[in-house]
């Protein structure tokens, strides 16, 4: 089960990690997730730093070697000799002082292997979650109905994956007086016409979550996502919320599909989500399956902009 034990967390917090966590919350660009006892910090999508608990009070720091693979070769960018030289270090801050170097490593891969579906989750992420400052106030996360609490979620359980898990909680006052009664949300994001088909397109999605969404599954998942949430929150890496979560059990979840960049004469999407409704007719009695609909562009997630499964469907129709 995903979450921080107190020994990891207190370090994260305070501790010999918290270097780690500033370095986050200093860089947008930076995001920081919570795994089974460990943490990954994301940048454009890619796994910049694993760092997990080693023997006695040391933690292991994993960069992958890969994306320092790429044709562009400038001696001053980060040599992966210096980052073997830190192993087994006590000094967590020389390893944060690499970031930079390692950014412009992954950048340099990615031109040449492109994750622009990865990458555009971590802008979701950033906009629904910890986006603008609590100094100045800029950003809109505070004010979308929905808190992404953790993105490329995988179960090893059941064999699940879900590009977000979210918590849908209506940004209205009312609603926020309360953290008794949000509900939970799936989310899987398609970048491009061309990710709506094949193997890994809109009807594999919809029939991984009709196995998926069974009481006993949602049941565990429910429990997993508040001690994420509520350990995000206490980390400073969820803004706009002062206090700890339970979920509504009694809520439907709700399942949305966000395509980015559907271009709108593609037939495509239209075809593959009505496909994929006749393929598992049933998941509708267990999820609200929803389409995201851009609030005047951008990436803020709100509820009065998330249209029913059959209501796009018809609406597309009259187009």
């Amino acid at each position: 089960m995903r979450g921080l034990l107190k020994p990891v967390f207190d370090d994260l917090r305070v501790g010999c990690l918290k270097c780690f966590l500033d370095a986050v919350k200093s860089d947008d660009t930076l995001c920081l997730e919570i795994r089974e006892n460990y943490i990954n910090i994301y940048y454009r999508g890619g796994n910049l730093y694993r760092i997990n608990p080693n023997k006695g009070l040391l933690y292991d720091i994993h960069f992958d070697m890969e994306y320092c693979k790429h044709n562009v070769n400038i001696l001053s960018i980060f040599n992966p000799a210096n980052f073997n030289l830190l192993k087994g270090s006590i000094n967590y801050d020389e390893y944060v002082k690499l970031i930079p170097a390692l950014k412009m490593e992954m950048d340099l891969y990615f031109k040449e292997h492109g994750k622009n579906e990865r990458e555009y989750q971590q802008l979701v992420l950033r906009e629904n979650s910890y986006s603008g400052s609590e100094v100045n106030g800029n950003g809109v996360s505070k004010d979308t109905d929905y808190f992404i609490i953790d993105i490329e979620y995988a179960n090893t359980i059941n064999n699940s994956r879900f590009d977000m898990v979210a918590v849908k909680w209506l940004s209205t006052a009312t609603e926020r007086r309360s953290s008794q009664n949000v509900s939970l949300a799936f989310i899987e994001m398609k970048y491009a016409d061309s990710a709506h088909s094949g193997a890994a397109g809109i009807k594999k999605h919809f029939v991984d979550m009709d196995k998926f969404a069974t009481p006993q599954n949602l049941s565990g998942l429910y429990s997993e996502m508040e001690t994420i949430f509520n350990q995000k929150r206490k980390l400073g890496l969820i803004i706009g919320v002062d206090k700890d979560l339970k979920f509504n059990i009694t809520k439907k979840p709700e399942f949305i599909i966000l395509a980015s960049n559907h271009k709108p004469q593609k037939s495509v999407f239209k075809r593959e989500l009505s496909a994929a409704d006749a393929l598992v007719p049933t998941l509708k009695n267990n999820v609200d399956i929803k389409i995201a609909m851009a609030s005047n562009m951008g990436y803020g997630l709100y509820a009065e902009y998330m249209l029913n499964l059959d209501t796009y469907l018809k609406v597309v129709s009259e187009i």
